[in-house]
């Protein structure tokens, strides 16, 4: 029986090609062997590489994220705090309007 040629997707070997028993994942069999051909070092550094700058701006992009959750939390915050203003001149010009009319009226 032939081996299939598969390539891993462990965190410590991806994009790495093996030999591996069709019947590995159930283990009915346990045969396993790296599959390095010279020509493949390159691919996998490659792939290496890749991952490693991909990581890198995951995380910038991580960071850019928090940055603008906070500035989003923030504005809501100043939202909040406008909003409530408002409502509180417009209670006070409300309310000075009645005293007004109250006074001006005998009432």
């Amino acid at each position: 029986m032939r081996a299939p040629i598969c390539i891993s997707n462990r965190p410590w070997s991806r994009g790495r090609r093996f030999y591996g028993c069709s019947q590995l994942e159930e283990n009915r069999c346990n045969f396993f062997q790296w599959y390095d051909k010279e020509e493949d070092n390159g691919v996998v550094e490659d792939l290496k590489d890749d991952l490693e700058m991909l990581q890198i701006k995951i995380r910038k992009f991580e960071i850019e994220n928090k940055k603008l959750k906070e500035l989003v939390k923030s504005l809501k915050a100043k939202s909040v705090k406008r909003r409530n203003k408002a409502v509180f001149y417009k209670l006070a010009f409300f309310t000075s309007w009645i005293v007004y009319v109250l006074v001006k009226f005998g009432l």
